[in-house]
């Protein structure tokens, strides 16, 4: 009867390390997905951060681009006079002989 016994508490004490071992695995596998979830969503925000500054910077193209060509259009038309009158005007000079009225409006 005692060499059962013992053979039964050996194989508990097996069958425990063996659930012991098993429970560790799961752990690490548990924690391990959960960083990769938390990896997973901080990569999705930053993502769409930067989807926002491509966003941003492509409508800054696009106003650009369109300075660009109204720019152009103006060197194709006129002299250059008229493109240096107008880049003085947008930063506020004038002539000494001209009075310049705004609409309050």
């Amino acid at each position: 009867m005692t060499v059962v016994v013992k053979k039964v508490v050996t194989i508990l004490s097996e069958s425990k390390k063996s659930f012991s071992g098993s429970l560790l695995v799961k752990i690490v596998l548990f924690l391990f997905i959960i960083s990769s979830v938390i990896s997973l969503i901080s990569a999705k925000a930053y993502l769409s951060k930067k989807e926002q500054e491509v966003a941003q910077l492509k409508k800054q193209e696009q106003e650009l681009q369109l300075t660009y060509d109204q720019l152009q259009t103006l060197l194709s038309q006129g002299s250059h006079e008229d493109l240096m009158e107008r880049a003085l005007r947008e930063h506020g000079y004038v002539r000494t002989d001209e009075k310049v009225y705004t609409d309050g409006n």
